[in-house]
């Protein structure tokens, strides 16, 4: 099940990075086709895993906590990005950035209303998984605003749906603060102007998350009191990147079936080999 969760998140990256190249501005258009890319990998999903009578309870759990939630989250997090960009009015510069501002705090506000769920999220922990993530016997009827909410305990948990929407609002936040920091960017490079081109990250997010968790842990910036945001968010801004969901990639790397190290090993490998072949010239 971890190589099918790596397989989909895979999947998805390659998608929504062509689709956001092609679809830059258009973001009505980039929304309706992801909403629509990820719906069908749902589906694919529900007719694996929810039909499955012989699913295991840590199957189980993994499928609706770290599967069926994070596609859910995906389809929500277009949909809010659509609504925000088309709410967007056509502002000066200085506007807009008031504008995602204020979108950014609304944003804010709704995780601190799930502040449990929020930090049971972002901690990654595990203690009430067997509460929030396993299958009950018998539907759940929720209010939720002028009507009535069924969950079917056949498709769902508790606290799905809950945990889909904190992780659909926490990724609208890095969406939001991205759009945010363009304009403090577009500001500076306005009046230092561009001296020379900046360094590019060219190899996989995944290998730049990976080094960076590897640097945290090496206790490297800061004598080890940074922490992995701050380091995360250096690397983001200093490569123009959007790192996302960088935790939940680091519990795909800590899956993986064969090398966990993937990019360390192969750094590793290539600078034994660039000092091999250096052994005997004078090195500049």
């Amino acid at each position: 099940m971890h190589e099918t969760l790596l397989a989909i998140n895979e999947e998805i990256r390659d998608y929504a990075k062509k689709t956001e190249e092609r679809y830059k501005n258009d973001y009505s258009k980039l929304s309706e086709l992801s909403i629509q890319y990820v719906s069908e990998r749902l589906q694919w999903a529900k007719q694996k895993f929810e039909q499955n009578i012989n699913l295991t309870a840590d199957e189980e759990i993994f499928y609706f906590k770290h599967i069926k939630s994070h596609l859910l989250a995906l389809i929500q997090y277009y949909a809010l990005v659509q609504k925000v960009e088309l709410k967007k009015p056509p502002l000066q510069k200085k506007k807009l950035k008031e504008y995602y501002l204020k979108a950014l705090y609304k944003v804010k506000k709704k995780l601190r209303k799930r502040q449990f769920f929020y930090n049971y999220y972002k901690a990654n922990l595990d203690q009430l998984d067997d509460h929030l993530f396993k299958r009950i016997d018998h539907d759940l009827f929720f209010h939720a605003g002028s009507y009535i909410l069924d969950i079917d305990k056949r498709k769902s948990t508790p606290t799905l749906h809950i945990f889909a929407q904190v992780e659909a609002y926490e990724m609208l936040r890095h969406y939001l603060k991205k759009k945010i920091n363009s304009f403090s960017k577009a500001k500076e490079e306005k009046l230092l102007g561009k001296i020379s081109r900046p360094l590019q990250w060219t190899t996989s997010k995944t290998d730049l998350i990976e080094l960076i968790y590897a640097l945290h842990a090496a206790g490297t910036f800061n004598n080890g009191k940074a922490d992995i945001k701050e380091i995360a968010e250096y690397f983001q801004q200093i490569f123009d990147v959007e790192l996302g969901q960088y935790n939940r990639v680091f519990y795909d790397i800590r899956a993986r079936k064969t090398s966990k190290t993937k990019l360390l090993d192969n750094l590793k490998d290539v600078l034994l080999r660039r000092i091999k072949d250096t052994d005997n010239e004078l090195f500049i």
